[in-house]
Order: C-alpha cells, then sequence, then structure tokens
C-alpha cells in the first residue's frame, strides 16, 4: 500500500511539473521567445533589373534541368521567416534549439513561421529557394526545393556545442538532402564532429562556410565543421571571381561561390537587404547541390559532391588554397560527364559488362564501321553490265572498219585508197571531174566515141 502511495505521488508531480528532462536530450516543445530587436530590409530600388546571379550563375540553362524540385535543404542558422512574400510555399516548419542554465543545456522548442531576429537564416533561404519573382527581379539557385530551418536561438556563436550537434542531428532526421551549416568555428568539437560523421552516413551532402577571418584565426584558417573530411568547404569571391581578402583559406577549401553585396531577402515583411561573405556562398553550393539530387535523385553523397567539384569553374587556372576546385556551376552540374563514370566496351571481351556508370553520364557511341555502297552480287552484275555496253560501244564504233575490210577481202589497202575511195564505174574520172570546175575542156578518154571516130 505504501508503495502504491508512491507511485501516486511521483505522477502527480510528473503531471503538475511535467516529464523529468534527462541530460542532452531536447526537452518539450514550447513557444519561442519574441525577438529583442529585429532585423528587416527595404523595397528593391525601381529599375532594379534582373538579379545578378541568374546570368552570372547561367541559372536559366540550368532550370530547364532542374528547379530541385523535391529535394529539402535543411539550413541551421538564426531561423527563416516563412511569411516573406517571396519564399511562400518554400519553408517548412522548422524547430529551434535555445540553451539552457542546467543539465540538459538545450531545449528544443517550435518557433513562429516568422521567428528571424537576425535575418541571417532568412537571406540563405531565399538564395537557395526563394521563388522567381515578376522580371526575375529575385530567385533562388533552386527554386523548386523546399527549406526546413532549424533556428539556434542565441547564435550560432553562443551554442555549445552539444546544441549544434543536436540541431544537425534534427536535420538530418527532416529528411533532408542537404544540410546548410552557413558559420565556422575554430574549434574542432568531438560532438560536432560525431553529429557531422551521423549526417554523412545518412548520405546527407554537407555544406559549410570557410568563415570571414581572412586566414587570420587562431587555428591559420581552418574552420569547423568545413575542415572535417567529405564536408564541401566553400569560400567566397567577388563578381570578377577574385577571392575575397575576408574569405579564409587553406587545402580544405573545395569550392567558391559569390560573396559580395549580393541583394538578399530580409525578414520582418517584404523588404531585401544587401549581405555577402563565405555564408552566402554556401548557400548557392547548397542550392546546386540540390538541383544535383533533385535530377539526379539516385547519386550518393559522395557522388554529388564529385559532380559539383568536377563542374566547377576554374579560378588562378587550377585547383588551389583560395577557391579550391573553382567557381560553383549549377548547369555545369547537371551536365558534367566526368566523375570517372566508365562504360563497358562490347568490343572488349576484358571489359566487364557491370562497369559502375555514374547517373547522368552520357556514354559515346562508337564510330559505326563504313559499310559498302553495295553488296558484292549487286557490284558484281552492275561490273558485267559496264563490260557488255562497252563491247557494243566498242562494235559501232568499228562497224565502218569491218564493212571496208570485207569488201577489200581482208587484204591491207593501199595508202591513196585511205584518202580517196576507189571511183565506182558510173562515176565520171577523177580528172574530167575536177576540169569541169576548172572550166577547162576535158580531154578525151581513150574509150569516148572521139577517139575512136575515124578521121
Amino acid at each position: 500500500m505504501r508503495g502504491r502511495s508512491t507511485v501516486v505521488v511521483v505522477a502527480l508531480l510528473v503531471v503538475v511539473a511535467g516529464p523529468v528532462p534527462l541530460p542532452g536530450v531536447a526537452g518539450p516543445a514550447a513557444a519561442a521567445e519574441p525577438c529583442r530587436t529585429q532585423a528587416g530590409g527595404e523595397e528593391l530600388p525601381d529599375g532594379a533589373g534582373r538579379y545578378p546571379l541568374i546570368d552570372q550563375l547561367g541559372l536559366p540553362q540550368a532550370w530547364d534541368l532542374a528547379t530541385g524540385e523535391g529535394v529539402t535543404v535543411a539550413v541551421v542558422d538564426s531561423g527563416v521567416d516563412a511569411t516573406h512574400p517571396d519564399l511562400a510555399g518554400a519553408v517548412a516548419q522548422g524547430s529551434e534549439f535555445a540553451g539552457v542554465a542546467d543539465e540538459r543545456e538545450f531545449e528544443r522548442t517550435t518557433p513562429p513561421p516568422e521567428q528571424d531576429c537576425l535575418g541571417h537564416g532568412t537571406a540563405l533561404a531565399g538564395l537557395i529557394a526563394a521563388g522567381r519573382a515578376e522580371g526575375d527581379r529575385i530567385a533562388g539557385v533552386a527554386p523548386g526545393a523546399s527549406v526546413h530551418p532549424i533556428r539556434v536561438a542565441d547564435g550560432v556563436d553562443q551554442a555549445t556545442p552539444g546544441l549544434l550537434a543536436a540541431a544537425i542531428d534534427e536535420a538530418v532526421a527532416s529528411g533532408a538532402g542537404v544540410l546548410n551549416l552557413s558559420f565556422a568555428r575554430p574549434h574542432d568539437d568531438d560532438a560536432v564532429r560525431e553529429a557531422i560523421a551521423d549526417a554523412l552516413t545518412a548520405d546527407v551532402v554537407v555544406v559549410a562556410a570557410m568563415g570571414n577571418e581572412s586566414g587570420q584565426g587562431p587555428t591559420g584558417g581552418r574552420m569547423y565543421p568545413a575542415a572535417y573530411d567529405d564536408v564541401i568547404a566553400v569560400a567566397a569571391v567577388d563578381a570578377e571571381g577574385a577571392p575575397l581578402d575576408t574569405s579564409n583559406s587553406g587545402p580544405w577549401v573545395d569550392l567558391a561561390g559569390y560573396g559580395q553585396d549580393l541583394p538578399v531577402v530580409a525578414p520582418g515583411g517584404s523588404g531585401y537587404r544587401v549581405e555577402g561573405g563565405t555564408s552566402m556562398a554556401t548557400a548557392q553550393v547548397s542550392a546546386t547541390a540540390a538541383l544535383v539530387r533533385s535530377r539526379f535523385p539516385g547519386l550518393t553523397a559522395d557522388e554529388v559532391g564529385r559532380r559539383l567539384t568536377g563542374s566547377a569553374t576554374p579560378l588562378g587556372g587550377d585547383v588551389n588554397d583560395r577557391t579550391g576546385a573553382g567557381l560553383v556551376d549549377p548547369f555545369g552540374a547537371l551536365t558534367h560527364l566526368g566523375g570517372g563514370a566508365t562504360q563497358a566496351d562490347p568490343a572488349d571481351p576484358a571489359d566487364p559488362a557491370d562497369t559502375a556508370v555514374s547517373p547522368g553520364y552520357i556514354p559515346v557511341r562508337a564510330v559505326p564501321t563504313a559499310e559498302p555502297p553495295l553488296d558484292s552480287a549487286t557490284a558484281t552484275a552492275l561490273a558485267w553490265s559496264g563490260a557488255l555496253l562497252l563491247a557494243v560501244v566498242l562494235g559501232l564504233l568499228a562497224a565502218p572498219g569491218v564493212r571496208r575490210s570485207v569488201r577489200r577481202g581482208w587484204r591491207p589497202g593501199r595508202p591513196e585508197e585511205l584518202v580517196a575511195p576507189r571511183a565506182r564505174a558510173n562515176d565520171p574520172p577523177p580528172a574530167a571531174g575536177l576540169a569541169r570546175l576548172a572550166g577547162e575542156a576535158p580531154v578525151p578518154s581513150p574509150h569516148s566515141p572521139e577517139r575512136s571516130r575515124t578521121p
């Protein structure tokens, strides 16, 4: 009876106080705290024209092949204002992680759809998935993709390793195919490293910013999570493709994106602001990964990464520590034929028939062997026809000579006969004929009546 009373008391405490949280486990959903200060924006100026990234990244050609439809990009950042008109229908219900000063370390809550105090996460979401506005005044690189926002309430720079690890785990659990981490920390934290490893194991494309410390941080530019293996590390360049002075560098840089003075979507209404840095460049690479995963859903995360780096536009002539393989190229990534794709050669028995071929690879067909225009029977028939025709023509040409040879009894003729043929009995003598032509009296023939007449 005493034991039963104890159970009842504990149950009542649970009902009144709620479930007892365990260390490192997110607590129950709660209302997010309102912003103390709210970042905002302003309308684009009249005549702003076409959004610059559309032409800089060749997006119209890429959109003919894919828009990111069916792919979710998780954004661990300051939140996303889903009420902005350019993000209508593109943002899923996300989560918020806030630090607490007890053994729990953090608690998970559900933020209002407009919750983004700093505006950084909303800018990233717009670069990734903003819809195409009239006149293309704004557009995300993957306008058909979805964004799953994971808000770090106190800012990523103030978050504990455990909180960041939980946010990354939340992104994986959301089913995202791409994870955008537009932050950089100088510390290699075990919890974050393990969470990144779990994301990669779950076949998520992880893209992270190199940071904007000009390579002068405490680790000489090595920032995390960008420096982890298999994470796509992104640097920033200006409109001309030159690396930004503030962009960190190192041999772990994989790609570059544009990061100077970009118009981006702002929270708190329908306005815009100007942002830059490796964070914005990272969003472009994440969106390009979404395009690739949309067009080639069978590619693994590693294959997507190799396609992105293999199709990049080189900057500075070759792979380097400032821009990696080069500027991200959405259309190139969607049409890239490299990446070690091979195809079995049917003419070579030593080439295995089950050689792996990357999705999207277009095999190059062998040059066809030139076939003779006619088969052997037709060619033989035409040859005999030609020979017979030639014989007929030669026979027609030789007929006059044959007739003359028959008249001579096949005896050789005299040379003069070749010039003047033998006169027939009724023909006048040649001399008489010539005399008449000259108007002279003809010489009497020995057989003429005049010669035979007696004087």
